[in-house]
């Protein structure tokens, strides 16, 4: 399980509570953070917020752990890089059938190009039902004890 501590931003109507994850203190502490890409991609990138599951009863500004199980994670991650590429080479073998020999050359980068971006829109449309629903169901598994 890959556990990552996080924040209760609100508590929807249906009960769900609604949590954003808290940077961890890594970064901060680390010589590599000029350099390092995570710590790049912390600054830059927002942090989202997403309902889960639980069962605990939690208000917002309660601190949890969430914790994903990570015996999806190669196959997750093989979908996310591998979807794009595999349709761009589908798209490519259709051009290849479809347009006549003179104009192949002339339109497969565009192709390419096109079919690739596409599978990483898709991609970004569905990424909360890929990740959130089918692959990574984050759990509440604990509450961690308020700060005094």
């Amino acid at each position: 399980m890959i556990e990552e501590q996080a924040v209760v931003t609100r508590v929807g109507l249906d009960g769900r509570p609604w949590i954003k994850s808290l940077q961890t203190s890594a970064c901060g502490a680390c010589l590599q953070k000029q350099s390092c890409g995570t710590a790049t991609l912390a600054k830059v990138l927002p942090k989202r917020e997403f309902a889960v599951d639980s069962e605990l009863a939690l208000q917002a500004g309660d601190r949890v752990v969430v914790a994903i199980d990570d015996s999806h994670l190669v196959f997750t991650s093989l979908l996310l890089y591998l979807l794009p590429l595999l349709l761009m080479f589908g798209g490519l073998g259709l051009a290849q059938w479809l347009i006549p020999a003179a104009l192949i050359d002339v339109w497969l980068p565009e192709i390419a190009l096109s079919t690739l971006l596409l599978g990483f829109w898709l991609i970004h449309r569905a990424q909360n039902l890929l990740l959130l629903q089918l692959c990574f169901r984050p759990q509440i598994i604990r509450k961690l004890a308020a700060e005094a």
